[in-house]
């Protein structure tokens, strides 16, 4: 549920950071691949109260193309699959999980006991991380009421 509300938002930073504004973005052809109007509002609504936009472009703050990157440890890089590693970093690249939350996550796989995780047991992580965050300003969560559906 809330995996595939990640995916929209890694879609949508992506085609931001290839220099599309959000309003250029063709949410339409999300839903052709089968996200519900739901969950794109959702994605949309995160992105709206977490990462600070202006004219329809991120602005990053105080990051810097010379930053330094987080290296994985040998035994955080044994508990995941190459993909997983590359997942992570993409979204903290993208601006999606800053470093303390890069970090949030790595600390919760290395407890949970997986012998090795993939893109689709870090997903549930990260989608966990993400939607834990309070809105800027309030204290309600980004998610959908409980008579909503997503699949």
């Amino acid at each position: 549920m809330k995996e595939r509300v990640v995916e929209i938002l890694v879609y949508i930073m992506s085609e931001i950071e290839s220099n599309k504004r959000l309003s250029d973005i063709d949410v339409d052809g999300l839903k052709q691949r089968g996200y519900t109007q739901s969950e794109i509002s959702i994605a949309l609504s995160w992105l709206y109260e977490n990462v600070p936009m202006q004219d329809g472009h991120v602005v990053h703050q105080g990051t810097s193309s010379y930053a330094s990157r987080r290296q994985l440890h040998d035994a955080e890089r044994m508990m995941m699959t190459t993909e997983a590693q590359g997942y992570l970093m993409q979204l903290n690249e993208l601006g999606l999980l800053d470093n303390r939350e890069l970090e949030t996550v790595i600390e919760r796989a290395m407890v949970s006991g997986f012998e090795q995780f993939t893109i689709y047991e870090m997903r549930e992580i990260v989608a966990a991380v993400l939607f834990s965050k309070k809105s800027a300003g309030n204290d309600r969560h980004v998610l959908p009421n409980d008579s909503e559906t997503i699949h």
